[in-house]
């Protein structure tokens, strides 16, 4: 059995899960571990907040994704319908309403 390292920490466990996601939508084993009682005391910071485990031989590439996430879609302009002159295929007929 592999140990595991932890590899980030958040205040809220929303955003440790948000990150947790990431990393294993890259593949990547990730455990959301924190105790905030049952949800009882989610927003106050009374324990040592949410911290993300992986496994150790997944550590530096977690961190690295940790520490460069993508950027938003509204930061670039590659594949922006909008920015075409014709109108979408998906375009609605008011008139079939």
């Amino acid at each position: 059995m592999s140990s595991s390292v932890k590899v980030a920490s958040f205040l809220n466990q929303t955003e440790a899960l948000i990150a947790a996601e990431y990393l294993r939508a890259n593949g990547i084993v990730a455990t959301v571990m924190g105790d905030d009682a049952g949800g009882a005391f989610s927003g106050l910071t009374l324990s040592k907040g949410f911290r993300i485990f992986v496994p150790r031989a997944d550590e530096e590439l977690a961190r690295d994704l940790l520490a460069n996430p993508p950027s938003s879609s509204a930061d670039t302009d590659e594949g922006d319908p909008s920015d075409s002159s014709e109108p979408a295929e998906t375009e609605v007929n008011p008139d079939e309403y």
